[in-house]
């Protein structure tokens, strides 16, 4: 969230002048006025208000608190979508198809926005090369491991007899 904030505030500041410093309370903005006059305004942030639901949008408002007023603006809005708390039960991923692809299909939580989407669809590419792979294990010798798990059938056994 706070670096789709500060993402937001750049933006907007990089219409007006040029964010210097970013931070959790306050945002410093150089303007650009003429080719001479370079003011530094800083700005402190408002909390953010609640979701409007007819334009799914909400507002903060940059008081400012350090910069000459001739130079910069007394306050400024942020303007963002807001996010939907879609929240979905992941459920497990299918085998791979013949085209190579694997999918899954999660269903919506219970306190979940009850605007959302009732299920997902997700489809993803399967990975081939995760097959079978060969890990180092700390100076001791290759193993070989199928995902995260020793395969037995990639070891042999060997006995050895000492005389007694």
């Amino acid at each position: 969230m706070v670096a789709g904030l500060i993402l937001l505030l750049v933006a907007i500041a990089s219409a007006e002048g040029e964010v210097l410093e970013k931070g959790d309370h306050e945002a410093l903005v150089r303007n650009e006025r003429g080719a001479k006059s370079r003011e530094t305004c800083r700005y402190v942030r408002g909390a953010w208000s609640e979701c409007d639901s007819k334009t799914n949008i909400r507002s903060r408002t940059l008081t400012l608190k350090k910069g000459d007023v001739s130079n910069c603006e007394r306050t400024k809005t942020i303007q963002k979508k807001c996010k939907k708390a879609c929240r979905y039960e992941k459920s497990s991923w299918s085998e791979c198809s013949p085209n190579g692809e694997m999918s899954r299909t999660d269903m919506l939580k219970a306190n979940s926005d009850p605007t959302c989407d009732q299920s997902r669809r997700i489809t993803k590419k399967c990975n081939k090369n995760k097959q079978v792979k060969s890990t180092k294990d700390k100076g001791r010798r290759n193993r070989h491991t199928i995902g995260r798990f020793a395969s037995p059938s990639l070891f042999t056994a060997t006995t050895v007899y000492v005389p007694s």
